[in-house]
């Protein structure tokens, strides 16, 4: 029988199961090109009542499914014109089981995991079981719960983006900036040092309960602090770095307080980090220097189906579930495409090595989408990281991101060493080592302000496409790396249609895209 789970706050997602196999992972952002989209409430769509039953009927033809073992779900409820819905329901199944939300957090990761069991702190701006959770979790017999810490640590640290001028542009925190703050803050943390004066009172911040008024609270602590507010309450410049620095200082701190005494009870155990709030890759780097650490690729809450259903299927083996996203949707309509952008060719890896050289920007669709909030090759925008200027052009040309957010690099496994002061993997992006000090000037583009680069590895198991494009680009330049961020355009989630590729082609200053194994050039 099929298993299927259903989540369906932000960042939305279904995903199938059968004998302990997750086969894919259907994220409505992708589906709906509406980035971090919800399903039963929030950043919802009028066409809400038709995408469920469409969702069915594509899996229904692709897999010969129409009725499914159990169906485990979480935030398939809601208030819709008055009447209470129950989305769930319109999934035919033999059982229904409801999720938690961290435990399924914390069972996402120990399975995708090479370790049989691990400590696992999932933490983010809370759900239907807690805020900040840590569990002892062991394969075959689920997530023990060591304790519930009512501290809501997600929205403690995007808040603080609401007052900094650098990063609030969207009218309201609770609709977008809440799921976009964070990652700006921590690129902004670098460019700015924490002000050991305000130390007390962001400890008193994040010591808050759960649950109480944040914005209000957050108001009259930038008031003590005396921190001048303009019209839109927002810091000036430097001050907002500043906010940000101790921000990320106070954040890692205060992580460490409450997790302490549970490493110390448990010295043997691998250290992972779930939840929302294991986007933060400078924390995981630090982390990373204490205990052998773990953070899936999936870590917000796109990854809570998958976590439910690995928590009842509690598979043996580790499951990699990195390109188990959606395939492209509109793949037959290739030869289409084809006619109308009749300057392209058959994709070779020296002929891409040529156009990065050039300084060309590609786009790449190939595959199945990467399952998870980071490109990873599937669903790229590469280019040379060895031009001084390449992250302004990049971002002048196609992306329109924020000056303090960095690019990240991808290499080879075998030469992250080389480059980085890391002698591990990140195949997800997790962890932002230093750059060595002799490559500094030689990949400037992936470099960021404190000579950090969130990089990825990536071996030829994982994508040989990716390997064997670094092996060629190596053996032409001597230098296996390129930057990689993701194939989308600000405020818009990963392409996951030729169209959409072509339309970012069309629209923006690209230079081409590889569809599968054709290039497009303008």
């Amino acid at each position: 029988m099929y298993n299927l789970s259903f989540y369906g706050s932000h960042n939305c997602s279904v995903a199938l199961e059968k004998d302990g196999e997750i086969l894919e992972v259907i994220e409505l952002e992708r589906w709906t090109n509406v980035k971090n989209a919800g399903y039963g409430f929030y950043l919802t769509s009028h066409a809400r009542e038709y995408i469920l039953p469409l969702i069915l009927e594509y899996i229904k033809d692709k897999y010969g499914v129409t009725y499914f073992d159990k169906v485990i779900h979480m935030n398939t409820e809601c208030n819709h014109n008055g009447v209470q819905y129950y989305y769930y329901q319109n999934i035919p199944a033999r059982k229904y089981i409801y999720g938690e939300h961290h435990r399924a957090h914390a069972t996402n990761s120990i399975y995708q995991s090479p370790h049989k069991e691990a400590l696992v702190v999932s933490f983010d701006g809370g759900g239907n079981d807690g805020w900040f959770n840590i569990y002892r979790v062991e394969k075959g017999t689920g997530a023990h719960l060591l304790k519930k810490v009512d501290k809501n640590f997600g929205v403690c640290y995007s808040m603080i983006g609401c007052h900094c001028v650098q990063i609030r542009k969207e009218p309201s925190y609770a609709i977008q900036g809440n799921l976009v703050y964070s990652g700006k803050l921590m690129g902004l943390a670098s460019y700015g040092k924490p002000r050991e004066e305000w130390f007390e009172e962001f400890e008193k911040w994040y010591d808050l309960q759960a649950g109480v008024p944040h914005d209000v609270l957050l108001m009259e602590m930038l008031e003590r602090l005396k921190i001048p507010l303009d019209d839109l309450k927002q810091a000036s410049e430097e001050d907002s770095k500043d906010l940000a620095a101790t921000n990320q200082y106070i954040f890692e701190k205060k992580f460490i307080d409450y997790v302490q005494p549970y490493l110390d009870e448990y010295p043997n155990l691998p250290l992972h980090i779930a939840g929302g709030c294991a986007l933060n890759v400078l924390l995981n780097t630090k982390l990373s220097e204490l205990r052998e650490t773990f953070v899936t690729p999936n870590t917000s809450d796109c990854g809570l189906a998958v976590g439910m259903l690995l928590g009842e299927s509690m598979p043996y083996k580790p499951v990699d579930i990195t390109y188990k996203g959606l395939p492209i949707l509109d793949k037959y309509n290739l030869s289409k495409i084809l006619e109308t952008h009749r300057k392209h060719e058959d994709y070779n890896h020296k002929r891409m090595v040529e156009l990065i050289k050039e300084g060309k920007i590609i786009g790449v669709v190939r595959g199945n989408s990467e399952h998870g909030p980071r490109a990873l090759g599937n669903r790229s925008i590469l280019c040379d990281p060895t031009i001084p200027d390449m992250k302004d052009i990049l971002n002048s040309k196609v992306k329109n991101r924020e000056f303090y957010r960095p690019f990240a690099p991808v290499v080879r496994l075998e030469d992250v060493n080389k480059y980085f002061e890391w002698d591990k993997e990140s195949r997800w992006m997790s962890y932002c080592p230093k750059v060595r000090e002799e490559y500094l000037d030689i990949i400037p583009s992936v470099v960021h302000i404190d000579n950090t680069a969130r990089v990825q590895t990536v071996t030829e198991k994982q994508n040989k496409w990716l390997y064997d494009l670094l092996t060629e680009l190596d053996k032409q330049t001597g230098l296996g790396v390129l930057i990689n961020t993701s194939f989308n355009q600000a405020g818009r989630p990963l392409v996951n249609t030729y169209l959409d590729a072509v339309e970012v082609l069309s629209s923006t200053q690209m230079d081409g895209v590889i569809l599968e194994d054709i290039l497009i050039c303008k």
